[in-house]
């Protein structure tokens, strides 16, 4: 049999091939994109090819060559399925307030707004911070105070 020659429909790069390999498979050598090679130009001269066919086809582009690729996800979906990994701070300091304890609600309800295999650790931490006062004079003081929190690494 002999050989024929076309052009790879993602990159262009002429590939040459034996015609028993006419409707397989291969993968292209330069982009490596998967092609089905196509058949080589019919053998009853330019007019009689024209009438089957309709006009003349622009170099590289043949019909024949099916893409087989799956379509890619569009820019939307895709940008909602990839989840990169964060940090939550929760110090137990900032969520007492008038006298009431919210830290333990506040943790609850961040942990529960995400799916559980999002959750990668609950981690305790101990912090100090600087506790403002007023003594007796009614003088503002900072006391250096040791204070507990939790550090959530999540997937969003």
């Amino acid at each position: 049999m002999a050989e024929f020659s076309f052009n790879c429909p993602f990159c262009n790069l002429e590939l040459s091939i034996d015609e028993s390999g006419i409707g397989q498979e291969i993968e292209c050598p330069g982009c490596k994109e998967v092609l089905i090679i196509p058949a080589p130009g019919g053998g009853g001269g330019a007019a009689a090819e024209e009438e089957e066919r309709g006009p003349a086809i622009p170099q590289g582009s043949f019909p024949e060559a099916k893409i087989i690729k799956n379509a890619s996800k569009s820019l939307d979906i895709a940008a909602k399925t990839v989840k990169k990994l964060r940090v939550k701070t929760f110090r137990h300091h900032e969520h007492v307030k008038d006298g009431k304890d919210a830290f333990d609600d506040v943790v609850s309800n961040f942990i529960g707004q995400h799916p559980e295999d999002d959750i990668v650790s609950i981690t305790g931490i101990q912090y100090t911070h600087q506790l403002k006062q007023k003594d007796a004079e009614g003088k503002e003081t900072s006391v250096p105070t040791t204070e507990y929190g939790v550090l959530v690494h999540y997937k969003a």
